[in-house]
């Protein structure tokens, strides 16, 4: 037996908001949505999994965009072949971008001690001829 859900409760199982999921549907990232014949939308278990995959896609920092394109790649070649060898080249990317960024911050820390070191120094030199 298939499981199915309100659009509330998927929201709260995959924890969203009911807005992030009807714009996922309307980008086109989550499209295997049922309506039942009140027009109102019905979720399986597929869709919690394909939600939960989105939010781990944004958790490693891809964009929507290139979730977009992703999606798109697998409905051209109905593969998740050439899909996932993308997302290894944009997480590829992410790594790089990662390490760009601690290496910035590193510096930022670097500057930060030094200028520190030299407050603490200045208010000792002050404090002694006082």
């Amino acid at each position: 037996m298939v499981n199915t859900y309100k659009i509330g409760e998927i929201a709260k199982i995959v924890n969203m908001t009911t807005r992030t999921i009807r714009y996922y549907e309307e980008i086109g990232l989550l499209n295997s949505v049922k309506k039942v014949e009140s027009g109102r939308r019905i979720y399986t278990n597929e869709d919690v999994t394909r939600l939960k995959f989105i939010k781990r896609l944004k958790l490693l920092g891809l964009s929507l965009k290139e979730m977009q394109e992703l999606e798109n790649i697998y409905l051209i070649n109905k593969s998740n072949r050439e899909a996932l060898q993308r997302l290894l080249q944009l997480l590829k990317t992410q790594i790089i971008n990662i390490d760009k960024r601690i290496s910035s911050l590193n510096k930022l820390k670097n500057e930060i001690i030094n200028y520190n070191n030299r407050i603490e120094a200045k208010l000792e030199n002050e404090s002694k001829t006082d």
